[in-house]
């Protein structure tokens, strides 16, 4: 389901936007979008995934992405850009379909002539078609008039959109042992209902399952063994032998194309899969020199966003019905927001442009804000392969144009002032970045942000592990002035409470968490946490935290009473942490309300106060 051509007018930061999507020959090229945070990227793909949802819920409506009378893009006076008195926008798809919409300040019947500035735009016919009372026109052709047609182009596509909060868990974490391996699952196949999700947040366990499906009906039903005749010894004319010959299907192709993604990620050509058995069944890469990944779904966080991206294309080209012999017949349009997240600078010049390209009739429309994928993507596509447009205006770019950022990572990357880890963290921030001391703080302050209703402020920045506090300190005494003029985003280095910070530097700013006085823990993170939580992961699981009694001591020829003093056990500290995620609630993760208000207040990103008295729309627009 090809997208032709996309208008916006006044929608937030767009003044006005007219995009023609360009192809060659019957082949779409890749769609990249540009531009400074809040320039408008996401906005312009939410508009096209509205629309795929749209088609999607008409062939399927037992199984929609979206609530029943609800819409996945918010239409709101608020996206109106400020001092205008409409927006109005146009996505238009391949076979005449579109979806389009118009909204004005107030009604119709308000205006004399219409909103300033809609006469001569292609939003004036929506104009005449909205109601005197009404002050929004939604229209469009996804709808039962053209069932068949929409047919047609949806099905037998991959039909996929990747959103920025995306979210993997780590290769590391237990939370389920029976996690790591795959399993045979059942396909939904009554009529209205699909096993298809537009929107993938999480793919990875559905992966695993289809990858597995694949192996199985390879070795299982694909094996190629014709007979052969043999002269025999024993007097007889001839003897017939089965001999194995490789082999040959469907589920043969898929395997193959699967294998050749995975081996554009390793950069192992001659990676192989290999399956382990019933007590163990999980799907390994082999090579020439031995095993490669023991687990193919704990590869790097970089590479399992590879993985999952490409094998989600293969995944849902398979689930629309298509049958392929490479990866080069695959049809379809992939929407991916932020890219370039948690991928190394070799994954987004070399190893990402490599794999877009093995798949030449799929429509990638990508925001991204790294130089090296764009360069990456020029190397080997050439300014003429690609679509390169800048927002907010929507004007088409050559990679040359995109320099003064290709400058700054050049600059950046040649300095020697960070550890390489903080190094490429910044290299390819797209937000600011909160350097915490731990991985078990990232974990914390995200389950707070699920709980307390903050995802959407959560999603405005970049949480990284630095690597203790003594990192932190680290990061701050390397930093200097000229680096500051090249890191994108602010730099917040989030000390526990025990490590009273306030100072900045530049882009860099050194904060502690507030600390809970009368409180038996006295260090760490989880002194945001209440006695009684405590107390009850204590009773859960006795080591996981080490008390020291109340007693006396004498110091200084005075007596002193010492009182109980906790401490969180150093090799218990992962498994604590994974317990009061799972069994935590919102109560427990009360007081981690502070950790986003010292963001705010540093940031100024969004309001979580406000946010906290009056939530979002859960069908609020993608933030940009």
């Amino acid at each position: 389901m090809y997208v032709e051509r996309i208008q916006l007018a006044n929608y937030g930061p767009i003044v006005e936007l007219d995009i023609f999507f360009p192809f060659e020959g019957e082949s779409p090229k890749p769609i990249l979008l540009v531009g400074e945070n809040g320039s408008g990227k996401s906005i312009v793909l939410s508009h096209i995934v509205n629309g795929l949802l749209s088609a999607q819920h008409l062939l399927f409506p037992d199984t929609p992405e979206v609530e029943i009378g609800r819409v996945y893009k918010l239409r709101s006076n608020s996206y109106i850009r400020s001092g205008e008195e409409f927006y109005f926008s146009r996505v238009d798809f391949e076979s005449d379909l579109h979806i389009g919409e118009l909204r004005s300040r107030q009604a119709k019947n308000k205006y004399e002539e219409g909103p300033r500035g809609l006469s001569g735009t292609n939003g004036l016919a929506l104009w005449k078609d909205m109601k005197l009372e009404d002050n929004d026109r939604f229209t469009t052709c996804l709808d039962s008039r053209n069932t068949e047609k929409i047919r047609r182009v949806y099905l037998r596509r991959c039909v996929l959109y990747f959103p920025p909060n995306r979210f993997e868990e780590p290769a590391w974490l237990n939370k389920d042992n029976l996690e790591a391996k795959a399993r045979f699952t059942d396909a939904d196949v009554a009529v209205g209902s699909t096993d298809r999700k537009v929107v993938n947040y999480s793919p990875l366990h559905k992966i695993k399952d289809w990858l597995f499906g694949v192996v199985y009906d390879r070795v299982a039903l694909e094996i190629q063994t014709p007979n052969f005749q043999f002269p025999a010894n024993d007097g007889r004319k001839q003897m017939v032998l089965p001999i194995f010959a490789g082999y040959s299907g469907d589920a043969t192709n898929t395997y193959n194309a699967a294998l050749s993604v995975v081996r554009a990620i390793l950069r192992e050509p001659s990676a192989r899969f290999g399956i382990g058995n019933r007590r163990n069944r999980v799907i390994s890469v082999e090579s020439n020199a031995g095993q490669v990944v023991p687990n193919v779904f704990q590869m790097s966080s970089g590479e399992t966003s590879l993985l999952n991206l490409f094998l989600s294309i293969l995944r849902d080209y398979e689930l629309s019905g298509g049958v392929f012999g490479r990866t080069e017949d695959i049809r379809g349009i992939v929407v991916v927001d932020e890219i370039d997240l948690h991928l190394h600078t070799v994954h987004q010049y070399e190893i990402l442009p490599s794999l877009i390209t093995m798949f030449p009739k799929v429509q990638f429309v990508i925001t991204t804000h790294s130089p090296l994928f764009v360069l990456g993507m020029h190397e080997i596509l050439g300014d003429s392969g690609v679509g390169l447009y800048q927002l907010p205006r929507g004007q088409e770019i050559s990679h040359e144009e995109f320099s003064e950022f290709g400058s700054a990572y050049t600059y950046f990357a040649e300095t020697g002032q960070f550890s390489e880890d903080i190094r490429k963290a910044v290299e390819s921030s797209q937000r600011p970045l909160v350097i915490v001391e731990g991985k078990t703080d990232i974990k914390y302050i995200q389950k707070a942000a699920e709980l307390l209703d903050l995802q959407g402020f959560l999603a405005e920045i970049q949480l990284l592990d630095g690597n203790g506090f003594g990192g932190l300190d680290k990061i701050y005494r390397h930093y200097n002035s000229k680096l500051s003029e090249v890191a994108p985003q602010k730099i917040i280095l989030c000390y526990d409470c025990d490590k009273p910070n306030s100072d900045s530097k530049g882009m860099v700013y050194k904060r502690s968490l507030p600390k809970q006085e009368d409180h038996p823990l006295e260090k760490g993170i989880e002194n945001l946490f209440s006695k009684v939580t405590l107390q009850n992961a204590r009773d859960y699981k006795d080591a996981f935290i080490d008390v020291t009694s109340a007693h006396s001591k004498t110091e200084g020829g005075e007596c002193l009473t010492v009182p109980e003093e906790w401490t969180i056990n150093r090799n218990e500290k992962a498994n604590l942490c994974s317990w009061l995620c799972e069994n935590g609630t919102v109560e427990d993760f009360q007081h981690f309300r502070v950790v986003f208000d010292l963001l705010e207040e540093v940031l100024g990103l969004g309001s979580p106060k406000k946010a906290r008295q009056a939530p979002g729309s859960s069908n609020s627009l993608p933030s940009t």
